[in-house]
C-alpha cells in the first residue's frame, strides 16, 4: 500500500472516531438540558402556614427560688464541757421542749454544789447578823451600849446581807449553768442538722443541733423593680416545685422594699398553704409563674414560626409565589409562651411557615395545598 492510500486510510478512521465522540458529546448535553432547566417548587400543607392575627396576649412574670422555712432554730452550747448524750439524728421530729442532747455536767455539779453550800453559809449568817443587830437596837434603846456600838452593829448586818445576795446570785448563775447542760427543742420541727458529735468537747456558744419548723414554710424568690408593680400582696400565685407533678398554689405575702445588692432585684416572699400535706420540705427549687392582661392589641404569630439566626429573629414569608426570609422585632410573648407580638416585619396580609423549615433556600417558588 502507497503512502496516498495510507493516508486517505489514517483520515477515515480519524474521521469517523471524531463523530463518534461529537455525537456522545451531544447526547450527553441533550440529557443534561431537562435536570438544568427543571424548576424547584417546595409544597407545604396548610397546616404548616399561617398568617399575623390581630390580638391581646396575657403577659407572663417567671420568677425562680427556693423553698425556706419562716421559723428555724440553732441550738448552741450554754455551757463547755463533753458532749455525752444525743437523742436525736438528722431527719428526726421533735417537739417543743423535748430533750435532744445533754453535756457532761459531772464537774459544774461539783461546782454549783460549792456555791449552794456557800449560800447556806451566807444565809445562816445574814440571819444571825439581823438577829443580833435586833438585840443590839433593843440594848441601845435602854441605854446599855453605845450608839456606835449599835452604828458597828449596823455595818456588821450589811456586809452580812452583801455576802448573802453575791452568795445567791452565784448559786442562781450555776443552777441555769446546769440546766443549759440539757438541750431541750425551742420550736415543734425536724433537726436539719447535726453539728456535734457524741464524745466532743464543746467550747461556749459552740452550735450543737439545727431544726426547722416543716409547717411554717415559704417560697422565696427575686423579681426586677419594673415587674414588681404587677404583683400586689395578697395575690395568689402557682409554683412549680422539683419533684412535684402539680403546681402548688401560694399566696404573695411581701415584697422587700429594697433591692438585693447581689441580684439587683427585690425579694419577693411567697406563703405556701399546709406545706406538710404536699410533702414541701426546705431547699425545694422551683418557678412560680405570674400571668396578667397586657391592654395593648397588636399583631402576633406563634413562637413556633419563629426562628433565630445569628442573633436575630428571622420567619420564612410566602410572598409572590417566592420563599423570603424575613427579619422580625419581637415583643413581648403570651403567659403560655405560645405567641409574641411582632412589632415589625411583616403584615397582617402576609403568610408565613409555622412549621419544617430545614433545606429551605431564599428565592424557591412554592405551593400550598389545602
Amino acid at each position: 500500500m502507497n503512502l496516498k492510500n495510507r493516508t486517505l486510510q489514517f483520515s477515515a478512521i480519524l474521521l469517523v472516531v471524531s463523530l463518534g465522540a461529537g455525537s456522545l458529546i451531544w447526547f450527553r448535553l441533550q440529557e443534561r438540558k431537562p435536570t438544568e432547566n427543571k424548576v424547584q417548587i417546595k409544597v407545604f400543607q396548610a397546616k404548616e402556614v399561617t398568617s399575623p392575627s390581630q390580638q391581646s396576649l396575657s403577659g407572663r412574670i417567671e420568677m425562680s427560688g427556693v423553698v425556706v422555712s419562716t421559723e428555724l432554730a440553732t441550738l448552741r452550747a450554754k455551757t463547755a464541757g463533753v458532749l455525752v448524750r444525743l437523742h436525736v439524728q438528722e431527719g428526726s421530729e421533735v417537739r417543743k421542749g423535748q430533750v435532744l442532747a445533754e453535756i457532761d455536767i459531772s464537774d459544774l455539779k461539783s461546782r454549783t454544789d460549792e456555791r449552794e453550800a456557800a449560800l447556806l453559809a451566807a444565809r445562816r449568817s445574814f440571819d444571825f447578823a439581823q438577829s443580833q443587830h435586833k438585840a443590839n437596837a433593843d440594848l441601845a434603846s435602854q441605854g446599855f451600849i453605845s450608839q456606835n456600838a449599835l452604828v458597828s452593829s449596823n455595818v456588821n448586818l450589811s456586809s452580812a446581807e452583801a455576802q448573802f445576795k453575791a452568795a445567791e446570785s452565784a448559786a442562781v448563775a450555776h443552777r441555769k449553768l446546769l440546766n443549759d447542760a440539757v438541750l431541750t427543742a425551742p420550736i415543734d420541727g425536724i433537726i436539719s442538722k447535726r453539728h456535734a458529735l457524741v464524745g466532743e468537747k464543746l467550747s461556749l456558744e459552740q452550735e450543737v443541733l439545727s431544726l426547722v419548723n416543716p409547717g411554717r414554710l415559704e417560697f422565696k424568690t427575686m423579681v426586677d423593680s419594673a415587674a414588681s408593680q404587677l404583683l400586689k400582696p395578697g395575690q395568689l400565685i402557682d409554683i412549680s416545685l422539683e419533684g412535684l407533678s402539680k403546681p402548688v398554689a401560694g399566696r404573695l405575702d411581701r415584697i422587700s422594699p429594697g433591692n438585693d445588692v447581689a441580684a439587683r432585684a427585690l425579694p419577693v416572699f411567697i406563703s405556701l398553704a399546709n406545706p406538710k400535706a404536699a410533702s414541701i420540705r426546705p431547699g425545694l427549687m422551683g418557678t412560680a409563674t405570674v400571668s396578667y392582661p397586657m391592654s395593648a392589641s397588636g399583631l402576633t404569630l406563634p413562637i413556633s414560626a419563629i426562628q433565630e439566626e445569628g442573633g436575630k429573629n428571622v420567619v420564612w414569608a410566602l410572598r409572590q409565589g417566592l420563599l423570603q426570609r424575613q427579619t422580625v422585632t419581637v415583643g413581648m410573648k403570651d403567659s403560655q409562651g405560645l405567641n409574641a407580638y411582632i412589632l415589625d416585619g411583616v403584615k397582617a396580609e402576609d403568610q408565613v411557615l409555622v412549621l419544617r423549615f430545614e433545606g429551605l433556600k431564599e428565592g424557591t417558588k412554592y405551593e400550598v395545598k389545602p
